[in-house]
Order: C-alpha cells, then structure tokens, then sequence
C-alpha cells in the first residue's frame, strides 16, 4: 500500500468511508495529520522518517509545503491540493524534485466564492453583523447604512471567480470597473465592463474586491498608499488570499476610517486565533473564517476530487 498524508482530520468526514473505499482500492493508505492545525514543513518531514510519503493530500493554505519538504520526502509522487491555491506550495521545488502537484480546478467553486462575496459586500455596507451584535444583547440599534444597488464595484482579477462576481454586480445594477492586465477583450465588450488601471479602480470604486492570485507581484498589492487612493466611503472585499492586503495598513485604515469598512474571508495565519487585526473588534470589519467555498456540494465535490488526482498520479 502507497502512504498518502492528508494534512487535515477534518477532511472528508461526512463521507470519509467512501473515500478511504476509493484510496484503498487504488493501493493507497491514509494517514492523517493528529493535530488541530495546519502542519509545518518539519511535521511533514519528520513523519516521512517513519513512513513512505507517496502522495500528500494539502487541506490548508498555511500547511507549509517548502523546499525542505520535497528534499526530504524521497519517495513523495504528488501533491494534490484541496483548492486552487498554491501560494503555500514551492512549485519550482516539485519541478526539480519531479513531484507532480494538481488541484481542485475542476471544481466549480467559484459561483460559492462569488456568493459569499457578495455577501460581505452587503453585510458590512448594510452593517448587518452590527446591528445583529446590539439585537442579541437587548440594543434597539439602527444605524444609517451605505447601498450597494447602483454603486460602482471595482475587480481586481477577472479570472472564474471575478467573472462570476461582475456577473452577480448587474443584477444590483452596479457600473462594474476591472482592473486586470490579461482581461478577455471579447468578454469585456460584450459584458460592458470597463477596463482601467489600478490607481483609477481604487480612487472611482465605492467597492473593491480582491479575485487575483498571491504571488511576488501582488503581495501587499493594497497597503497604506492604496488606502489613501480609495474614497472614505468605500469598502474593501477579500476573499481571496490575505497576503494581498498589508495587515497594518487595513488596521490603520479601519482605525482611522480612511475607507469605510472591509470583509475578508482570509487571514495571515489559519486559524485565525489572537488575531491582531480581529482582536480590535472593529464594528466596520467582518470577517468569515475562510469559508468562501465551504458548502456542502462544493466541500463534496473538492473532496473527491483532490482524492481522485492524487490516485491519478500514483496509478501511472
């Protein structure tokens, strides 16, 4: 039987007998990571001095697969990523070390993503979190709030999950502005998105949301310069990956109200406990725990999924 590390314990366990079905089949055995959180690069390594490694089933953006991984996991074969992020993942590394990497891109995860955008656009405009808060402790609270039907909605990234926001945008009737340097002209023109460059998204938009990948380009793309672009009225959205933003620059901008107010969905460090940012209680923040793909039929769908391309390599 092939060793397959699954990072996570929580992964697959409303189905978790059908999968292990499937991986036993195949010649694979699982074994899964004990603890409550995402695995260190060391973790990784120091289980493979006791056990064959073929294959490494990644459930967290913070488990850390560096070089040193794939130095000392000889016998690793695949990296199969639940999700499309790879951020976490040294592909330059796999490619030397011949380890073939998939993801879950096949997954239609992106209409949950979109979803769940949307609606930290209209619980932190509307600021239902807060007045949901004052209720649930006897607080008769309404407070004067901000549209989201008929503003301007700024993209930054319009891959699946952008595409499937602008989408959802013209339904609230909102002018919808992109910033992307690879944009499909005939999408464009024939969905009546404007393309500009990033300084005029951030000064024109009354939201901005993040849908680009993380990578030497984009880390820190919004910090304090790009804070003080954007109108005092404006809310940021990421539920993409957090290094995109500069953490004390959106806890100075929150703290000072230079824009209105943010909803992220992703943190630095997962899970996200003692937070810096989440500990200032900020009543123009909310946040979600990464859960932007977390529905039953997608969780379904990734799981299998992930399973499936890590027997795909195993078995060639």
């Amino acid at each position: 039987m092939k060793n397959v590390l699954i990072t996570s314990k929580d992964f697959g366990s409303a189905y978790w007998p059908d999968l292990e079905e499937i991986l036993n089949i195949n010649g694979c055995r699982a074994i899964f990571n004990p603890a409550a959180q995402a695995m260190k690069a060391n973790d990784i390594c120091n289980l493979a001095q006791e056990v064959k490694l073929a294959g490494i089933l990644v459930y967290s953006g913070s488990d850390e697969m560096t070089r040193q991984v794939f130095e000392q996991c000889p016998d690793l074969k695949v990296v199969s990523r639940h999700g499309v992020g790879t951020d976490n993942i040294d592909l330059r590394a796999a490619t030397d070390y011949g380890v073939a990497v998939r993801t879950t891109d096949r997954c239609q995860d992106h209409e949950a993503v979109a979803d769940l955008t949307f609606g930290l656009m209209i619980s932190v405009a509307r600021r239902i979190a807060e007045v949901d808060r004052a209720l649930r402790s006897n607080r008769w609270f309404r407070p004067v709030a901000s549209n989201v039907w008929g503003k301007t909605l700024g993209i930054v990234g319009l891959g699946r999950i952008g595409k499937a926001v602008a989408k959802r945008a013209k339904g609230f009737d909102m002018k919808v502005i992109a910033f992307d340097p690879y944009a499909d002209e005939k999408y464009l023109t024939q969905e009546n998105i404007e393309v500009c460059d990033f300084e005029t998204l951030l000064r024109n938009s009354d939201f901005v949301t993040l849908h680009c990948s993380l990578n030497d380009q984009t880390r820190g793309l919004i910090g304090p310069d790009q804070f003080a672009m954007m109108k005092s009225s404006a809310f940021l959205i990421n539920a993409a990956r957090a290094g995109l933003i500069d953490g004390a620059g959106l806890r100075n901008a929150l703290l000072t109200k230079q824009i209105a107010g943010a909803g992220i969905d992703v943190h630095p460090v997962e899970p996200a406990v003692n937070d810096p940012l989440l500990n200032e209680k900020f009543d123009n923040l909310v946040a979600t725990a990464h859960i932007a793909s977390y529905t039953s039929e997608i969780l379904r769908q990734m799981d299998y999924l992930a399973v499936q391309n890590m027997i795909d390599v195993l078995k060639d």
